[in-house]
């Protein structure tokens, strides 16, 4: 019984160690962010969707993203439906240098 509780104990330390590490945000980085999207040619398929010039789709007046929480949630909509051999993490780097070169969001 007593070994038991010990286990539960450790196993229970260990789970929320582990949580609060995955939580923890990654200090976003512009030039990475810069690096992932060329990487992945991302303006390849902006330039299919907005005649050839990728970047419109950034600075379009009529534009969706409007907070760089709903920046961040496009990127990580845009790395899982295209495939991208980036990790959904990497959304954060990338939001970064978008806001950094277009959008000019307030930081918190």
């Amino acid at each position: 019984m007593k070994r038991a509780a010990t286990l539960l104990l450790v196993y229970f330390a260990f789970g929320s160690s582990v949580a609060l590490c995955a939580d923890a945000p990654a200090k976003a980085d512009p030039s990475v962010g810069k690096q992932m999207v060329d990487k992945a040619s991302c303006n390849t398929c902006h330039d299919k969707m907005m005649g050839g010039d990728g970047n419109r789709i950034f600075t379009r007046p009529d534009r969706r993203i409007t907070s760089a929480p709903a920046l961040t949630k496009m990127i990580r909509s845009c790395i899982a439906g295209t495939g991208a051999s980036l990790f959904p993490e990497d959304a954060e780097h990338i939001a970064a240098y978008l806001n950094e070169r277009f959008y000019k969001f307030e930081s918190k």
